[in-house]
């Protein structure tokens, strides 16, 4: 067990080993996630997004439901990635039917991401397997469990800045 009482500490009373013992726990949840989004996208024979395709996919699903138009730039400053790195993302998103590039007509050098259908479809299916994951991550827990669990893990991570 990494949460080992350290009854010589009078403080805490979990010594010095706390910090492994989040992480595990942490990763095993993330794990989860993880399991639960390959079964989704495997019964319908994709895989999953790498996490910064994932990211960027996210971004560039919420700027659609905003309404906002999104060019390779602005993903380039948004994610602080160099101007090949988000070449290559978008070159994949759009292999995969995620987005399509479409010439402004202005400007034809100038390219406008849309996201696709396909990505709107598999970002429900996303959201609903993610929701899925958390109705079984708080069974059993209250509001006030919730909101404490919070607290406390936001106050740790304050911690760890200072």
């Amino acid at each position: 067990m990494y949460c080992k009482k350290n009854t010589s500490q009078k403080s805490s009373g979990w010594g010095d080993h706390i910090g492994p013992y989040v992480r595990h726990l942490s990763k095993s949840i993330r794990l989860s996630i993880d399991e639960a989004l390959d079964q989704e996208f495997s019964a319908t024979g994709e895989t999953r997004l790498t996490s910064v395709q994932a990211h960027v996919m996210g971004y560039l699903n919420m700027q659609d439901e905003l309404g906002n138009t999104v060019y390779q730039k602005d993903i380039e400053q948004e994610f602080h990635i160099q101007r090949s790195t988000a070449t290559g993302i978008l070159k994949l998103l759009e292999q995969r039917g995620s987005i399509r590039r479409v010439s402004e007509e202005k400007d034809a050098r100038l390219k406008r991401i849309e996201v696709t259908e396909k990505a709107r479809l598999a970002k429900k299916r996303v959201d609903s397997t993610i929701e899925s994951v958390e109705q079984k991550l708080v069974r059993g827990l209250t509001e006030k469990d919730i909101k404490t669990y919070i607290e406390l893990t936001e106050k740790m991570r304050r911690n760890l800045e200072e």
